[in-house]
């Protein structure tokens, strides 16, 4: 199944092999002004691909006057596509597939989509990576890269030989003896793969970005309030606490929207296609004749959101900020009721995550955007990173 813009692109225009890679994890994503390392700016734009284990998501856009323009987007699920296992790799997820497979469902998006530029940052699955924050004497600026190497083996607990590394330092006053540093890790093979798969797909990659610092940059962009994201994927749920502009935790538990589908759907005896139907348009409901459905979904959601706020309440306690509000996305996002339910368990103010918020496109695709966008954070959030706004 394949929903895109078809046409979009000109309704755009109507009104008006090797790969250069970046490992810089956490470049950008407090939006500094950019310079362009790799090849020239695109008149195509760029494209953010975001590979899941129940689809993939494309999204293209633009820079014109100072903004993102959406050109095009799309959404391929996986089923048909993802069938031979790697027996050679240790991977998870969709990882764990052939890249012939995999590259297969990425062209057939691209074509579908009406992708045309060739230059993209792929999203890194939340569960594939390691990010850590730590306190750490103040380091003098000359000595930091070598220091800052040495430290990450402390913190980091796989061996440097099989892991990319990158950190930011996130909090160094002049007044402190202290300096707060953000060290993140993704496994060689992990990069490898995604070279290959790139590769046999004719595509540029721009950078790899873990997907949370995507989803931040989409969702939250330059606001500066203490947030938390809770991103309900297929898999796994990842809970993000952002800051000014930078991740402070990021918690990754794993269970997600499909646990909910598949409890419905055995205990009302359905299909999995019926059980998220129910889950989308039953979900917490009030009424007295769908509390079946309800005391299903509830108690595996109050599990979920019990571990997310012993993760906020140690956050609160151990910073002067305190989280002011939460932003949903991800498939369960759209689970009904949700948003209500959340606001009663975090007691903050709670919303869906608008992920096309930063961009620009026609006022009638506002409806249609909406509904898809819990879908599309990771990859509107890739796209953006190679727009400097």
């Amino acid at each position: 199944m394949v929903y895109c813009t078809k046409g979009f692109k000109n309704i755009f225009r109507a009104l008006e092999r090797r790969i250069q890679m970046d490992f810089s994890f956490l470049k950008k994503f407090s939006f500094p002004k950019h310079i362009f390392s790799g090849s020239s700016f695109s008149s195509d734009g760029f494209v953010g691909i975001d590979i899941g284990l129940s689809s993939v998501k494309v999204v293209q856009l633009k820079k014109k006057d100072d903004r993102a323009v959406l050109e095009t987007y799309g959404q391929l699920k996986s089923e048909g596509y993802l069938k031979n296992m790697d027996t050679s790799a240790t991977l998870s997820g969709f990882l764990r597939f052939l890249d012939q497979d995999i590259v297969a469902m990425l062209k057939d998006v691209m074509k579908e989509s009406n992708v045309t530029s060739r230059q993209a940052v792929f999203s890194i699955p939340a569960n594939a990576s390691f990010i850590t924050l730590a306190e750490l004497p103040k380091i003098p600026k000359e000595e930091q890269q070598s220091t800052l190497s040495f430290e990450a083996r402390r913190y980091i607990p796989i061996p440097q030989s099989e892991v990319f590394t990158d950190w930011v330092i996130i909090e160094d006053e002049e007044e402190s003896p202290k300096m707060k540093v953000l060290f993140v890790a993704v496994p060689r093979d992990i990069i490898g793969k995604y070279q290959r798969i790139a590769e046999a797909a004719d595509i540029e990659i721009r950078a790899i970005e873990v997907e949370s610092f995507s989803i931040a940059r989409s969702l939250v962009g330059a606001d500066r309030t203490p947030t938390l994201i809770i991103n309900f994927g297929h898999q796994i749920t990842t809970a993000t606490i952002v800051d000014q502009g930078i991740i402070r935790v990021n918690h990754t538990i794993d269970r997600g929207s499909q646990s909910f589908a598949s409890a419905l759907a055995t205990g009302l005896h359905v299909s999995h296609e019926r059980a998220e139907d129910f889950k989308n348009e039953v979900g917490l409901s009030e009424k007295l004749e769908e509390q079946e459905i309800v005391g299903i979904l509830e108690p595996l959601i109050e599990v979920l959101f019990h571990e997310i706020e012993r993760l906020v309440i140690a956050y609160n306690r151990d910073n002067e900020r305190k989280v002011e509000k939460v932003l949903l996305t991800g498939g369960g996002a759209k689970l009904k009721g949700i948003v209500d339910f959340s606001a009663k368990v975090f007691g903050v103010e709670v919303s869906a995550g608008n992920a096309f918020k930063r961009t620009v496109y026609p006022q009638f695709m506002q409806p249609i955007l909406r509904d898809v966008s819990p879908h599309f954070s990771v990859a509107v959030g890739l796209a953006l990173r190679e727009i400097a706004l």
